[in-house]
């Protein structure tokens, strides 16, 4: 994301190239293993490094533990605008994945979910909220129109 970011002269960058380029960084052909949908807002630079993290750690536990761990296994990204509070845009950002059962996931909190779930709902004023059940592993995040262009 920060390649993305510099060499754009730090204006920012497109949501689907930046979560596109995270989930081909590990392997995965963004071709066959990534399915996006939606909206494609330009991100400002904060957005586009907090977003970026949160995309690679998903990417780097799905290559692990998650859909991108199997030949056929692929993940969806949905982005969509919102109305939020006040009559303002927010963008609604879902990733979304079978996980199967592994007793290899970890179970307690680690840096990754510290960051999805703290570090960059909090680094953008938005919301986040991680979901693990059965085998299906679910992330939501929420931002404000400050973060975004949709021009």
């Amino acid at each position: 994301s920060q390649d993305l970011v510099t060499s754009s002269n730090w204006r920012g960058a497109a949501l689907r190239e930046l979560v596109s380029g995270q989930v081909g960084r590990y392997g995965a052909d963004p071709v066959r293993s990534l399915r996006f949908r939606g909206a494609n807002p330009y991100l400002n630079p904060n957005a586009a490094l907090h977003i970026g993290l949160a995309m690679h750690e998903l990417a780097v536990n799905s290559v692990s533990y998650g859909a991108l761990s199997r030949a056929d296994g692929f993940v969806e990204v949905t982005a969509d605008l919102t109305a939020a509070s006040a009559g303002e845009t927010a963008l609604s950002l879902t990733w979304a994945e079978a996980i199967g059962a592994n007793d290899n996931q970890p179970s307690e909190k680690r840096f990754g979910s510290v960051a999805l779930e703290r570090v960059v709902p909090a680094s953008l004023n938005g919301t986040a909220k991680l979901e693990i059940s059965g085998d299906r592993l679910e992330y939501h995040l929420v931002v404000p129109r400050s973060n975004f262009e949709t021009d």
